[in-house]
């Protein structure tokens, strides 16, 4: 290991020029090669694709403490100005030009009154003419100096172009502000965007704040961590420090302790933010191989109980090497280059985590750092080929998904999933049950979207067998088919929509299904409901219209139905059933073909639609066994998340599990938050997720930028709110009092008509001219000079409605609303004004005023009111009564 510590900084102004300085000043140039490329002396290799060149070597200057370059650009590239603090106190300057160049500061030197070492330099980067040293003590001289390059000694002349050691020994300059007597400097730096305040750690205690203009120090932190200071490039808020092996950072909004203190193994060397990228410090430790990296995310500013947040990285950019310095390039992200003690340079890039970035456009994005990877828009082909539920949403949410209040079964037509389909026609049919006086559970409990297992879950007795006899069957024999019958069964088959009281609903339940083109279907359910004659005639129909020529040979097959189990015709049916494709043509055969109580078969159809099982299971199953159906069925539907299920559970709290079920494996969160709004907008203060769905939902409109659909959702979750309505709760308040003038305040306990005590006949008119709790008058209005304050809102008892005041004319019959409430006031009659200068009066009356002025109509005032109001259309409205 060598014994002169080496050190490295890039160029401020030219991005491909670094400098090592150690016993002597090295510059070098950096340059890309291709990985293939073999680099030969005198070039070095620096990294993989990447190379530098010797540019200059200078020897003349020794004892080398600090190096700081000038951040002013020159004209010629290698005059650009290098400040060399020495172990003497001179502070040299050099470059690496031949000519006459660098503003006739080459080889000039600053000296102090005292030798003693110069320990840190900094140029300010506002006014780069400022140089700034910090020294070691001296008992009777400053150790902080700040020169102004820019002025030349009036004793002596400057020999420009001469290259040797000595050419400016006599030329020295003083400085022209001084601090610190008698204290050592260990470091001093400028801020970043104020180049009149500098910061300098002081006698191993403190850190120092210097303002420049006034001389002074502004302000004083005591610590012990005054090395190596160093200003955030892109805040002037944020500066660090160290001391020993910890890392201070400080925040200027709150020097009375530091944000962020972080111990590292072994003491630290040097420490340098990255000036490409926001909150990211760097440091390295004595005898190390790796650099430590502190990526600062967030701190609290004078928070006591409030961790900061910041993650540390360590990089090693030579594994056989203890690093002595590194340096930030100024303006390649994350570019970093470090030298070793064996003099060994390595140009290393520290790679940020790739991330993927997903939008609610279903744009996808890859970047790295600053660096665009890769791009793919919604439209382009790889996204196409993904299913997204965003765009889903979005196209049903264009599509007002979900907002037909009135016929809730038309949402489902939005969608091409028959699943939500289904949904949507149980949702419409369930809200037609609650709000039908007629149907009413047993033991007159009101439905409130109960599921079937909740219905029969009430019964109280044994289910009823019954014999029904089949219908449309030849010969002399009636043949019977067992059923079951009950109340509870009854309410159930009406939620399946198969509450069949008579025979002209069936007909109607099964016209409806052949105008949908659905004639397997309700052939089936004309057999299940023992109507074999009327399902040979939908068949046959169905075959007729050209929509399966099968049909037409199924029904003649159907047509030899026989009860007898030895039958040629039933064993011919049992092996051709396999061979049907439709799912309710097979449940037909089964049924006909299936031994008594045996119905296995037809309810394990599931392709079906849900209803119809549940159906034929309520007709035809024992309560222990329909029990034991719906449990397990219910049970496998809320485990698949499958929508179908609400019929079995309802939207109680089986429901809502199922819902969520349905969220985790869809994401489909926009169906979930319209199903609360609909019917358990009454629920949501119990169960949080039913609040979550429907926050989610709208904060997902905002995100996609639709926000007349989400206004519209809003609108239709206030008009089915059941909860009572809000109480008000803004009014207008006395100016002296502070109590509320309006007569509409629905507050607990305070009666709902408070100027009821002023009367109500013609000889006690209210004129509500001043406050009714402390009678002090109301304000005037600035054009009738009338006191305002007549009543508004509506009142909600006839017997106590207020009368108006006298200089009022109101139309009754304008002021009768739809429910019998009378208004107290109509809109002319309110306080207006404006909310700047605070005047106004009667609605009417500032309307008219405003029709033809644009100044507020208070004569001492001049504001412009009607310019200030952002749509200046009054005159254009018309006028209210």
């Amino acid at each position: 290991m060598s014994s002169v510590r080496l050190n490295v900084q890039w160029s401020p102004v030219i991005e491909d020029q670094f400098l090592t300085w150690g016993s002597d000043l090295q510059l070098y140039q950096a340059h890309d090669i291709s990985a293939s490329e073999n680099v030969q002396a005198p070039k070095l290799q620096l990294g993989p694709r990447s190379a530098a060149t010797l540019l200059g070597t200078n020897n003349d200057i020794q004892y080398i403490k600090c190096v700081a370059w000038c951040p002013a650009p020159e004209p010629q590239p290698h005059s650009q100005i290098i400040a060399v603090g020495q172990a003497t106190g001179k502070v040299t300057f050099t470059s690496f030009s031949k000519g006459s160049y660098s503003k006739g500061l080459k080889g000039r030197e600053f000296m102090p009154k005292h030798a003693r070492p110069v320990n840190s330099l900094s140029w300010s980067t506002l006014e780069p003419h400022l140089l700034a040293a910090a020294l070691d003590r001296a008992r009777a001289d400053n150790s902080i100096l700040v020169w102004d390059v820019t002025r030349s000694s009036p004793s002596t002349t400057s020999t420009l172009g001469y290259e040797g050691r000595n050419s400016h020994m006599s030329d020295t300059i003083k400085p022209v502000i001084e601090f610190g007597t008698p204290d050592t400097s260990h470091s001093v730096c400028f801020f970043t965007n104020a180049s009149h305040t500098l910061l300098a750690g002081m006698n191993n205690k403190h850190i120092k704040m210097f303002d420049l203009r006034e001389s002074k120090v502004i302000t004083t932190v005591p610590t012990k961590a005054v090395y190596g200071i160093c200003m955030d490039p892109h805040s002037d808020r944020r500066f660090a420090s160290f001391v020993d092996n910890q890392v201070h950072v400080w925040d200027m909004r709150n020097l009375e302790r530091p944000v962020l203190c972080h111990n590292d193994p072994k003491p630290i060397t040097k420490l340098a933010w990255c000036p490409t990228r926001h909150g990211f410090l760097a440091s390295l430790s004595m005898d190390s191989h790796i650099v430590r990296l502190y990526d600062i995310q967030y701190y609290g500013v004078g928070a006591e109980d409030q961790e900061p947040t910041f993650t540390t990285r360590s990089i090693s950019t030579d594994q056989n090497n203890y690093l002595s310095g590194f340096t930030w390039h100024p303006m390649h992200e994350n570019r970093i280059v470090t030298v070793s003690y064996s003099g060994k340079l390595v140009d290393y890039t520290v790679h940020e985590r790739i991330t993927l970035n997903w939008s609610v456009m279903n744009d996808l994005l890859w970047t790295q750092g600053k660096n665009t990877l890769h791009y793919m828009d919604h439209n382009h082909e790889g996204n196409q080929h993904s299913y997204n539920i965003s765009t889903d949403i979005m196209k049903r949410a264009q599509a007002k998904y979900g907002l037909n209040t009135s016929n809730l079964a038309a949402n489902g037509d939005l969608t091409d999933d028959l699943m939500l389909k289904n949904l949507w026609n149980w949702l419409d049919a369930a809200k037609g049950l609650a709000q039908s006086a007629n149907f009413k559970l047993p033991g007159g409990v009101p439905y409130k979207y109960q599921g079937v297992r909740t219905l029969l879950s009430l019964a109280s007795t044994k289910s009823d067998i019954i014999n029904k006899p089949w219908i449309g069957l030849e010969g002399n024999r009636t043949l019977y088919c067992k059923m079951f019958r009950s109340e509870e069964r009854h309410r159930a088959l009406e939620l399946c929509s198969w509450g069949f009281d008579n025979d002209s609903l069936l007909n109607s339940f099964l016209s409806c299904l052949e105008n949908s083109g659905e004639y397997t279907r309700a052939a089936a359910v004309a057999v299940f409901n023992l109507h074999i004659r009327q399902a040979i005639q939908i068949l046959q129909r169905g075959s007729g219209k050209g929509k399966d020529p099968t049909l037409n040979t199924t029904a003649m097959a159907m047509a030899g139905f026989t009860d007898e189990r030895k039958a040629l015709w039933r064993d011919t049916c049992i092996n051709l059933r396999a061979h049907l494709v439709d799912p309710y043509l097979r449940a037909v055969f089964a049924f006909l073909t299936g031994d008594a109580d045996s119905y296995d078969p037809v309810l394990g159809e599931t392709n079906m639609a849900l209803q119809d099982r549940v159906a034929f299971a309520c007709l035809y199953l024992s309560d222990v066994r329909l029990t034991e159906y719906l449990d397990k069925l219910g049970t496998k539907l809320v485990e698949e998340g499958n929508l179908d299920g609400i019929l079995l559970t309802g939207l109680g709290s089986d429901g809502i599990d199922l819902i969520q079920r349905y969220v985790d494996l869809s994401g489909d969160m926009q169906t979930a938050a319209l199903i609360t709004i609909h019917a358990l907008q009454s629920a949501m203060e119990k169960d949080l997720r039913l609040q979550n769905w429907v926050q989610s939902y709208r904060d997902l409109l905002d995100n996609l930028r639709l926000w007349n659909e989400r206004a519209e959702l809003d609108v239709v979750m206030n008009r089915n709110k059941h909860a009572q309505r809000p109480p008000q709760h803004i009014y207008i308040s006395c100016n002296f009092c502070m109590k509320s003038i309006s007569a509409y305040i629905q507050t607990p306990g305070r009666l709902k008509n408070p100027y009821a005590r002023f009367g109500t006949g013609a000889a006690n008119k209210s004129k509500m001219s001043w406050c009714p709790n402390c009678r002090k008058p109301l304000p005037r209005c600035s054009l009738c000079l009338v006191h305002m304050g007549t009543p508004s809102g509506w009142s909600s008892n006839s017997s106590t409605q207020v009368n108006r005041s006298d200089d009022i004319s109101i139309d009754h019959n304008e002021s009768v609303g739809t429910s019998g409430t009378q208004k107290l006031s109509d809109f002319s009659s309110w306080f207006t004004w404006c909310q700047t200068c605070r005047h106004g009066g009667h609605a009417n009356h500032t309307m008219e005023w405003f029709k033809e002025h644009a100044e507020c109509p208070v004569t001492s005032c001049n504001c412009k009111c009607m310019s200030i109001d952002p749509i200046s259309k009054v005159a254009s409205l018309p006028a209210h009564k």
